[in-house]
């Protein structure tokens, strides 16, 4: 079990810049709300100071590992891991019921109530049939759940966070299904070809409207089957150094290496919001790269 420091980004949140929220349209049209940073306790409305937030956030881990030899140049492992995460911080916009037109007075609420966790089985085969191939497969299944509002994750990567209620829901890293396989052989002129592939269901993500409210289930969507080849290949070749022990002979490796080889369009980006003409189409697509590898060794 890991045990945090409550976070300097919790200590000072009452200091934090206020934030106004202002609308133009909807039902809340005309009004501005200003939300108080505040610190409140794990249950309950009532306003607590910063020595009162409660325990720092801990997590606890295991996992469980068992290989076995099924032949001389075959073997199997499967393993288990498991984290969970407890009184992670959360940042929760409270609301004033609508009223009339004019500003009104609303809460930033910080509480450690939040939670998370992690769960993965994976099941790998390492065959190598001499000394000139090896081959590697690997399946892991995984889940990700948890509280969306936690406080790095609102306040670090933006600037100008959207807030929004927090829910328990499926964490933006998630990724259910992932197959991989990576090995070498050696083909003539001593040169060795090294291939990876990897294929994993697509990475979660949320739809919202032009108020940036999320629009069904938060990362109930799926970017596209993400697959990629990898190839490199290397020679290896053995060089006297110019400088130093005359008699010290080293290794340099020259060879090229392409990232994506099939040209598969795997994108990383969304339109995502539902007043978009283009919603729900995909951009940010990864591209083949090609380039030179060189390295130095003993």
């Amino acid at each position: 079990m890991i045990q945090g420091d409550v976070p300097l980004l919790a200590v000072n949140f009452a200091d934090n810049q206020t934030r106004v929220l202002n609308f133009i349209t909807g039902p809340r049209a005309g009004q501005s709300i200003t939300l108080e940073n505040v610190y409140f306790p794990e249950t309950g409305t009532k306003p607590v100071s910063p020595e009162d937030l409660g325990n720092s956030p801990d997590t606890f881990t295991w996992n469980l590992e068992v290989e076995t030899q099924v032949r001389k140049n075959f073997s199997v492992r499967m393993s288990y891991y498991e984290t969970h995460t407890r009184d992670l911080f959360l940042v929760d916009p409270i609301l004033p019921a609508a009223g009339p037109i004019g500003p009104l007075t609303g809460t930033l609420a910080l509480r450690n109530s939040g939670s998370s966790h992690y769960r993965q089985a994976e099941v790998s085969g390492h065959y190598k049939p001499g000394e000139r191939a090896e081959l590697n497969v690997s399946y892991s299944w995984s889940q990700a759940r948890g509280d969306l509002n936690t406080l790095s994750d609102t306040f670090i990567p933006f600037q100008a966070p959207v807030f929004r209620p927090n829910l328990y829901a499926t964490q933006p890293s998630d990724i259910p299904n992932r197959a991989i396989a990576w090995g070498y052989v050696h083909i003539p002129w001593k040169v060795v070809v090294s291939p990876v592939a990897d294929m994993h269901a697509g990475f979660a993500y949320s739809n919202v409207d032009v108020y940036q409210n999320y629009v069904g289930a938060p990362y109930g969507f799926r970017y596209p089957v993400y697959f990629s080849l990898d190839v490199k290949l290397y020679r290896d070749f053995s060089i006297t150094m110019p400088f130093g022990d005359r008699s010290k002979r080293r290794k340099i490796r020259l060879g090229v290496y392409s990232l994506d080889v099939t040209n598969r369009q795997n994108p990383h980006d969304v339109f995502n919001n539902n007043a978009s003409p283009i919603f729900g189409q995909f951009a940010g697509f990864q591209r083949r790269f090609t380039g030179l590898a060189i390295g130095l060794g003993e």
